[in-house]
């Protein structure tokens, strides 16, 4: 499956939160991400930079020509006219406080998912990855990780623009 089959096989929408106070966010069809050096003939085509991350968000739709060393992802908002996100391939899972990641690693091992970090001061938390290393593998098995015994919370990475206190 190649990089573009991948982004296709994004959900439409991802629900963000709990019962309490859930958000979705829209596959946004006008806009995508690459993770890597745009070419020069995209360069117009670039919305925002998120320099930190070697992200980039483009207006359009990706093309089948996509360089290797590019890596795709997709871009999700609240609407047309709200702050996009660009999705990665890691989810944060946090259980419930006095249950460790240590005890489920059998059960997230089992949904081809690995610990890639565990916080020191909050053993109960990590961020995890899809063994394919994935973005759309992640997002198809987010409800299978939900649904995992005493997890209290488990949503993508969404990565944004750095807003400045008084921008609007």
């Amino acid at each position: 499956m190649n990089a573009l089959q991948q982004w296709d096989c994004c959900p439409e929408f991802i629900d963000i939160g709990d019962a309490n106070g859930a958000i979705r966010l829209l596959k946004c069809d006008d806009l995508y991400a690459v993770r890597g050096t745009v070419s020069k003939h995209k360069l117009k085509d670039v919305k925002v930079r998120l320099t930190g991350d070697g992200i980039s968000i483009l207006r359009g739709t990706p093309s089948s020509q996509l360089s290797s060393d590019v890596e795709l992802l997709p871009v999700y908002a609240v609407s047309k006219d709200s702050t996009p996100a660009v999705v990665t391939e890691r989810i944060f899972l946090r259980l419930e406080e006095e249950t460790t990641v240590e005890s489920i690693r059998n059960d997230i091992e089992a949904l081809d998912f690995h610990i890639d970090d565990i916080p020191a001061y909050a053993p109960h938390c990590a961020w995890l990855e899809p063994a394919s290393g994935r973005v759309d593998e992640a997002l198809s098995k987010l409800e299978m990780l939900r649904a995992l015994p005493r997890v209290a919370h488990a949503e993508p990475q969404l990565l944004r623009a750095r807003g400045w206190k008084g921008d609007t």
